[in-house]
């Protein structure tokens, strides 16, 4: 694992337990991802037989989105997944990380 996404990865456990806001940039589109973090693990794209699959790491736990409408609505999956490729890490402190990769920027912060 990078040392960039080790940092990253650092932050996210000590996050443990809490839940977390996850601003995600991607082109024109922006996510506000509300996310009770109970663990993180790493998915090597080495390790995995799905060529489409990158490697990332898995934020496990449960959380919500905002829609159009601003209303909260439950993510359909009980994971979050940060691809990894190209990961830089921007700013890293007690209360906030942001990460920008090769898909995506990322503002993740206390709640």
């Amino acid at each position: 694992m990078e040392q960039q996404v080790q940092q990253l990865s650092d932050w996210l456990n000590t996050q443990v337990n809490k839940t977390i806001l996850i601003e995600k940039q991607e082109l024109s589109d922006t996510d506000t991802i509300h996310f009770k973090l109970e663990g993180v693990d790493y998915r090597d794209a080495d390790d995995v037989i799905d060529d489409y699959l990158d490697s990332a790491l898995i934020l496990r736990g449960s959380g919500s989105t905002l829609n159009r409408d601003g209303e909260l609505v439950r993510l359909p999956q009980t994971n979050f997944e940060i691809a990894v490729s190209g990961l830089r890490l921007n700013r890293s402190d007690a209360e906030a990380a942001e990460v920008k990769t090769d898909r995506a920027h990322y503002t993740l912060s206390k709640e």
